[in-house]
C-alpha cells in the first residue's frame, strides 16, 4: 500500500512538472502573423476587384479587410523583435490610411492618401525581407506591385536622407569681394559623397538670427550632380543671420 502511494504521488509529481512546463512555454506568433497577412491582403484584393464606386465607404471597407486579419497581432508576441516591430508598423500604417479614408472628398484627400500609400508599402516591403509574404499564385502579381512601390519609396527615403546630411555640412563663407555695406554674399563648396546621381535639387536655407527667428530663406538648386563631384553653391542676402536650417523642396535622384 505505501508504495503503491509514493508510486502515485510520483506520477501526479510528473504530470504538475509536465504541466508546469507547458505553461512556461510562451506562444509566439510570427507564423500565424504572417498567414493573416497574406489572407488580409487577398481578402482586400478581392474586395477592391469586385467594387469600382470609390466612395469613402470603399476605402475604408478595403482596409477594414485587412485590419480584421491581423490587427489583434499588436499586442501579441513575436519571437523575431524586427518582425514584430515592422507588424505594429504596419498595423499602424492601415489606421493612419483609415484617418485618411474618412476625409475623402477633401480637396487634400489624395496627397495625403498617396503619401500613406507610401508609406503601407515601404513596411510591408520591410516586412518581406525579413519573411517572405506568400500569396495565391493569382494575387503574386499585385503583391509584386506593392513591394516594388515600397522598394521604391524606401530608396527614395534613403537618397533624401542622405542629401539631406550631405547639405547640412554646407558651411558658408562670405564673399568679401561681390558684398557690400547692406548686401553679402556666401559661397561654399560641397562634394556629392552619396552613391546618387542628383538630377535635380531644389533646398530652402532658412536664415535665423541669435533668437532663432527666420530673418530670410533662400533656395539653393543643384542639377546633374554625380558622386564624388564637387560644386560650389551661393546666395545673397541684406539680412544679418547666424544660423541655416535646411530643408529639401525637391530632389530628384537618377534610376541607377
Amino acid at each position: 500500500m505505501k508504495k503503491w502511494f509514493l508510486g502515485f504521488i510520483a506520477i501526479i509529481c510528473l504530470v504538475l512538472v509536465g504541466c508546469s512546463k507547458k505553461t512556461d512555454e510562451k506562444t509566439y506568433y510570427d507564423d500565424k502573423f504572417m498567414s493573416s497577412l497574406a489572407k488580409g491582403l487577398e481578402s482586400r484584393w478581392a474586395y477592391t476587384d469586385s467594387c469600382d464606386d470609390e466612395s469613402k465607404e470603399f476605402y475604408t471597407t478595403a482596409i477594414k479587410k485587412e485590419l480584421d486579419e491581423i490587427g489583434e497581432y499588436s499586442n501579441l508576441s513575436f519571437k523575431d523583435s524586427k518582425l514584430q516591430e515592422e507588424a505594429i508598423a504596419y498595423i499602424n500604417s492601415l489606421k493612419e490610411c483609415n484617418k485618411v479614408a474618412q476625409t475623402f472628398g477633401a480637396d487634400s484627400f489624395y496627397e495625403k492618401w498617396f503619401d500613406a500609400y507610401d508609406n503601407r508599402t515601404e513596411v510591408l516591403n520591410k516586412i518581406n525581407k525579413i519573411k517572405k509574404i506568400k500569396v495565391s499564385k493569382a494575387n503574386q502579381k499585385n503583391l509584386d506591385e506593392l513591394l516594388a512601390s515600397g522598394k521604391e519609396v524606401q530608396n527614395n527615403n534613403n537618397a533624401k536622407e542622405q542629401v539631406l546630411n550631405l547639405i547640412n555640412s554646407l558651411s558658408f563663407a562670405k564673399n568679401e569681394e561681390d558684398s557690400f555695406e547692406e548686401y553679402a554674399e556666401y559661397t561654399a563648396t560641397v562634394t556629392n559623397n552619396t552613391e546618387f546621381t542628383i538630377e535635380d535639387l531644389s533646398v530652402v536655407a532658412k536664415l535665423k538670427n541669435d533668437q532663432g527667428v527666420v530673418v530670410d530663406e533662400e533656395y539653393l538648386s543643384l542639377n546633374n550632380w554625380t558622386p564624388s563631384e564637387t560644386r560650389q553653391v551661393e546666395f545673397g542676402t541684406d539680412k544679418t543671420f547666424s544660423t541655416i536650417e535646411y530643408s529639401i523642396d525637391y530632389i530628384e535622384i537618377k534610376d541607377n
